[in-house]
C-alpha cells in the first residue's frame, strides 16, 4: 500500500454492500480505514480525513470498545457478519482493501485527488530557484507553490521525491512576525505540519521530503527545488490576489485533561510560561490515526527537582522519560499512534513555570 492511500471507508450502506460481500464470500475478516479514541462513535476518525463516524457506521451492538483497541474490522460470517468490531491494531493480520481519492482525467504526468502537481526538476528550465522567481515559474504553468491541506496530501507529496539528491522543497507558505503562517494561493490554512525545530530564520518554508514531511522556514532568497500545484484541467487566475492570513483560536491552550488531543498540537503545564499552581495535575492525552505515529518535542521543563515530574508513556503504557528539576529540550517517539502525557506537582515549591511542548504525527 502506497503512503498516499487509505484503507477503505464506508461512508454508506451501498459501499458496504459493493466492498464487503465479494470479500466476505471468500471468507475474510478485513481492515476498515477508522480509528477509535473512545467509545462513542462521533470519536472514530476515518483514515481519509473524511471526519468521524458519527454520521454513518456499522459497528456492531456494543462496539466500539477502544479497550479492545482502537483499530476497526469488519466480521466475515455469522450473525456479526459485515458489522464493524473493534481490534488491536498490531497483534492481528486480516485482509484488506485500499483506496485513493478520485480525480479528473488530465494529461499531467502527477494527477492526484482534483490536482496536478509540478515538480521544478521535471517542468522548468531552471530546476532551483529563490522564492519569487519559484512563484513566477508555478505562473507560466498556471499554478502556485503547492499548498496542502491532509495528512494524505503530504505523504503524497513526498511519494513524488525518490530522486536522492533532493531532500526539501520550497511549499507556498509565508509567514509573518510572530509566526503566522499563510498560504499564498489564498487557500485555507486548516492542516499545519511546521516543526517544533523550525527556528525563526526567513519568511518562506520548505518541507523536508525525504524524512518526516515537517516544514522548515528558510530564507526566501535562496534558490531551492520547488513544487507547483493546479487544480485539473482548470486555467489558473494570472494575477492571484493578495493572501488571506487565518489564525485559529485554541479553546484549551494547554490541553490539561482534555479527552484527547488530536494529530497536532502543543502542550503545556497550566498557566504557562507563568508559574504553575500548587498542587497541580495534568493528563494529556495524545493520539493520531492508526497508521501514523507521534513525535514529542519538549522546548524545556522547568519544576521543583523531586517534587513536580513531567512523565511520558509510550502507546503501550511503557515509562519513555521522568523529568524533572532544569531540563533542557528533548524528543520522544511512540511506537504506536498513542502517547500519553501526565504533570503532576507536590505542595512544594512555587514560582516554576513547569512545560511545554509541540507534537505532531509522523
Amino acid at each position: 500500500m502506497h503512503s498516499f492511500q487509505f484503507l477503505f471507508t464506508f461512508l454508506s450502506f451501498l459501499v458496504v454492500f459493493a466492498v464487503s460481500d465479494p470479500i466476505c464470500n471468500n471468507g475474510f475478516t478485513f481492515w476498515i480505514g477508522v480509528y477509535c479514541l473512545t467509545n462513542d462513535p462521533s470519536t472514530c476518525y476515518f483514515d481519509d480525513d473524511l471526519g468521524t463516524a458519527s454520521a454513518y457506521n456499522n459497528f456492531a451492538k456494543g462496539f466500539p470498545v477502544v479497550d479492545l483497541g482502537g483499530c476497526v474490522y469488519s466480521a466475515a460470517a455469522g450473525t456479526l457478519a459485515g458489522q464493524w468490531i473493534s481490534a488491536e491494531c498490531e497483534d492481528v493480520e486480516m485482509a484488506y482493501v485500499c483506496e485513493i481519492p478520485t480525480t479528473k482525467t488530465d494529461p499531467c504526468a502527477h494527477n492526484y485527488n482534483g490536482y496536478c502537481y509540478l515538480m521544478s526538476h521535471e517542468n522548468s528550465t531552471s530546476p532551483t530557484m529563490p522564492f519569487t522567481s519559484a512563484e513566477d515559474s508555478c505562473h507560466q504553468n498556471c499554478a502556485e507553490l503547492v499548498s496542502i491541506h491532509s495528512r494524505r496530501e503530504l505523504t503524497y507529496i513526498q511519494s513524488l521525491y525518490s530522486t536522492p539528491n533532493i531532500s526539501t522543497v520550497l511549499i507556498g507558505a509565508l509567514t509573518t512576525s510572530p509566526l503566522t503562517p499563510y498560504w499564498v494561493d489564498q487557500s485555507r490554512w486548516d492542516y499545519g505540519h511546521v516543526s517544533p525545530r523550525s527556528g525563526s530564520t526567513g519568511s518562506c518554508f520548505q518541507m523536508a521530503v525525504k524524512t518526516d514531511g515537517t516544514w522548515y522556514q528558510a530564507d526566501c532568497k535562496t534558490s531551492q527545488y520547488f513544487l507547483c500545484k493546479r487544480p485539473t484541467g482548470v486555467t489558473c487566475n494570472s494575477t492571484p490576489a493578495p493572501p488571506v492570513i487565518v489564525t485559529p483560536a485554541p479553546t484549551n491552550p494547554t490541553g490539561c485533561n482534555s479527552t484527547s488531543l488530536f494529530d497536532s498540537g502543543r502542550i503545556t503545564s497550566p498557566n504557562y510560561p507563568s508559574a504553575y499552581p500548587i498542587p497541580s495535575y495534568c493528563n494529556y492525552r495524545l493520539s493520531t490515526l492508526g497508521a501514523y505515529r507521534i513525535g514529542l518535542y519538549f522546548t524545556g521543563v522547568s519544576t521543583y527537582t523531586n517534587y513536580g515530574y513531567v512523565y511520558v508513556y509510550d502507546s503501550n503504557g511503557a515509562r519513555l522519560a521522568a523529568l524533572t528539576g532544569s531540563v533542557g529540550a528533548n524528543t520522544y517517539y511512540s511506537t504506536a499512534n498513542t502517547m500519553t502525557v501526565t504533570f503532576t506537582s507536590g505542595t512544594y515549591g512555587s514560582g516554576y513555570s513547569g512545560f511545554a511542548a509541540n507534537f505532531l504525527s509522523f
